[in-house]
């Protein structure tokens, strides 16, 4: 049958089709403010670990609770600088969320999150710059990219834009500081830098340029000139 639909009495609804009817409600996010504490990672120069902080979030359509703060470790460091990613993992073969440590590479950047349709699926918390040859985790080493849940107009950083945006996403980049939107092939600031010179407003076609405007000049226009 080439049509299906659920959930319905007397009807299996299977995983699958819960977290694909769940994830177009709600986006894979941590279920808090932007500036709250939930699944915050934290470090404090103690050892080689950081600390992660209580929370709720929702992971492609299931949802993950700890109630307490976990410890995780992060492997020892070598000679050469690396950067490790702390991730809720998804792994529907374990039927489970839980908290792991992505290692890096030494000089390979960022290592990537695996993010798959039905398998394994990996949200980033933070990302945390192991020094060559340290022996502790301070707390400027640890970088929050948290993705937040519980609003449809989202809230991010560069490096946590959405992966698969559909056309009109809007949302505010903490890093520019200004609100931006999808347009189905990259990322555009709402406001752009430059705008047309001229606009209607009250009636009245006002134009700002520091040369004098072409044309006519009427009785509904309003030239504003900048001094700089």
């Amino acid at each position: 049958m080439a049509i299906t639909s659920y959930p319905f009495d007397d009807q299996d609804t299977s995983e699958t089709q819960y977290s694909r009817l769940f994830r177009e409600l709600q986006d894979s996010g941590v279920v808090d403010s932007i500036t709250g504490t939930g699944f915050q990672v934290s470090a404090d120069s103690s050892g080689m670990n950081v600390k992660v902080q209580p929370g709720y979030a929702i992971e492609r359509g299931h949802a993950v609770s700890s109630t307490a703060v976990e410890p995780l470790t992060i492997g020892a460091s070598t000679s050469a600088a690396r950067i490790d990613r702390v991730v809720l993992r998804l792994d529907p073969t374990a039927n489970g969320i839980s908290l792991a440590v992505l290692p890096g590479t030494p000089g390979a950047g960022v290592p990537s999150l695996t993010q798959t349709d039905t398998g394994l699926y990996e949200m980033g918390l933070a990302r945390v710059a192991v020094d060559a040859n340290a022996l502790t985790i301070a707390p400027d080493k640890v970088a929050d990219e948290r993705p937040f849940a519980g609003q449809r107009v989202g809230s991010w950083r560069t490096s946590t834009r959405p992966a698969s945006p559909r056309y009109g996403r809007l949302g505010i980049n903490l890093d520019t500081g200004k609100w931006e939107f999808h347009n189905g092939s990259g990322w555009l600031d709402l406001i752009p830098a430059t705008v047309d010179n001229s606009l209607r407003w009250g009636g009245f076609t006002v134009t700002v340029s520091k040369t004098t405007p072409s044309g006519t000049p009427t009785t509904d226009r309003i030239w504003i000139q900048p001094t700089s």
